[in-house]
């Protein structure tokens, strides 16, 4: 009488993670938020398995091993003891895995790879010759046209929102550290200033971002008298409204 769910399709994930962590560090200066995106894919697909590559000895992708043995046992260190091993030691064992699972008898319908490497537009075209349904996830400014192309369907990240809401996230975070200090002026190009600096963003995504704030009253200017008698603009939150409608939490 009630009808029956949506049945989810069987899928499984493979991971490049240097692709997804070098992208986003050198053109977004963002971090992989890997539990989040696996929620996405939950929510639309029955998840066999998870499997990230990375070489995890650099000292700036090391940081992230622990966070991702919580969300899943399929981590695949690349590393090699062979010296100037470059990117694409990880792209082979990466491959070696999709080859292998696909040769299951019970393999799933679904593929999503995220990658932005042409290197995988055979093994795309291989998984679709089985019917394989193949969905590739790639970082914006570093995903092959050419990949793009065989895929069933691809997702380029972060997402338009993703990265508006982590440059809101990083100006909030540092003006409630400084709700404790009511005597500092928080002005709005020291906001900029401080904000970049402080988490290596550039300062023309910050001021977008405080821009926007500004434009939906989130952030309102506001005259106040400095130290030295002069008048100056300082920024109030609205913390009310910023909770209210979801936009950031403490």
């Amino acid at each position: 009488m009630f009808g029956r769910g949506k049945r989810q399709a069987n899928a499984v994930a493979f991971v490049d993670y240097e692709h997804w962590f070098y992208g986003y560090y050198n053109k977004f200066q963002m971090k992989p938020n890997v539990a989040e995106w696996l929620e996405e894919l939950k929510a639309e697909f029955k998840m066999k398995d998870l499997y990230i590559f990375g070489d995890f000895s650099e000292p700036r992708i090391e940081q992230d091993m622990d966070r991702l043995k919580q969300i899943t046992s399929g981590i695949v260190h690349t590393a090699s003891e062979k010296n100037g091993v470059d990117k694409d030691f990880t792209d082979v064992i990466m491959l070696d895995y999709i080859y292998r699972y696909a040769a299951k008898k019970k393999s799933p319908d679904v593929y999503i790879i995220f990658t932005g490497d042409a290197h995988f537009l055979k093994v795309a075209e291989y998984l679709k010759e089985l019917g394989k349904k193949v969905i590739i996830y790639g970082v914006k400014f570093a995903f092959s046209n050419t990949l793009k192309s065989v895929a069933t369907s691809y997702v380029e990240m972060p997402r338009q929102s993703q990265e508006k809401d982590y440059y809101n996230d990083l100006i909030f975070i540092s003006l409630y550290r400084l709700k404790a200090k009511p005597r500092t002026l928080v002005t709005y190009w020291k906001t900029v200033t401080s904000v970049a600096e402080y988490n290596k963003v550039p300062k023309e995504r910050i001021k977008h971002a405080l821009d926007n704030l500004l434009r939906q009253k989130y952030i309102t200017e506001s005259e106040q008298v400095g130290y030295n008698g002069r008048i100056v603009e300082v920024l109030v939150v609205d913390w009310d409204k910023v909770e209210r409608d979801g936009i950031w939490s403490a």
